[in-house]
């Protein structure tokens, strides 16, 4: 149990630090609301559920071991991610002179969230690194012990997601001041910038 716990604490740390999903997750909340933010975490949390099936079958080993696909999928997440960081910039400067414009579907937030996760090979790596660490009994399968730990992590960062949405959402009337569909469109460009040359 304190090998468990350790894990959940360092996981809400990591979680709660500075990075592309944190980032994205306050900025879809102040951009779109808490409903398309919770939607869009959906999302997240059905790639980490991937992340860690990759993990548990032996994939994300396999995968690290093969930097030609981890190539391939950077390339693919940078055209995707700057694919999204134009339409946000593009979507911004059209609602400001077509304010009648309807938002994007609640769809188009979950898919943006799993492809975020689906398409970064870094989190599979990270899953293979960080997870043996906290490997908690002699007595089960390490699959099992790895679908044990990817169900802690992904509950941990439900809830801090959300919290996070919740509170980024009750500012978004002082951020409407600002240009978050222009900001939101630097952040995708950026994350897919960071996920190619990170």
């Amino acid at each position: 149990m304190e090998v468990l716990f350790s894990f959940l604490i360092a996981s809400v740390l990591l979680t709660l630090s500075p990075g592309p999903d944190l980032l994205m997750v306050i900025g879809q909340s102040i951009e779109n609301g808490l409903r398309a933010a919770l939607i869009f975490i959906l999302g997240l949390m059905t790639g980490l559920c991937g992340h860690t099936l990759l993990l548990v079958v032996g994939w994300a080993q396999f995968v690290g071991e093969q930097p030609q696909i981890i190539s391939i999928m950077k390339g693919i997440g940078f055209v995707y991610f700057s694919f999204l960081g134009w339409k946000s910039i593009r979507r911004h400067y059209r609602y400001k002179f077509n304010e009648s414009e309807i938002l994007s579907p609640p769809k188009r937030h979950y898919v943006q969230g799993l492809l975020m996760n689906l398409i970064n090979p870094k989190v599979s790596l990270f899953f293979w690194l960080f997870f043996p660490g906290f490997l908690f009994t002699n007595d089960q399968p390490i699959a099992f012990q790895y679908a044990v730990l990817g169900g802690l992590f992904l509950l941990q960062a439900f809830l801090v997601f959300s919290v996070v949405a919740y509170f980024s959402s009750t500012v978004k009337a002082f951020f409407n001041r600002y240009p978050m569909g222009l900001i939101n469109g630097v952040l995708w460009i950026g994350l897919g910038v960071y996920l190619l040359f990170g």
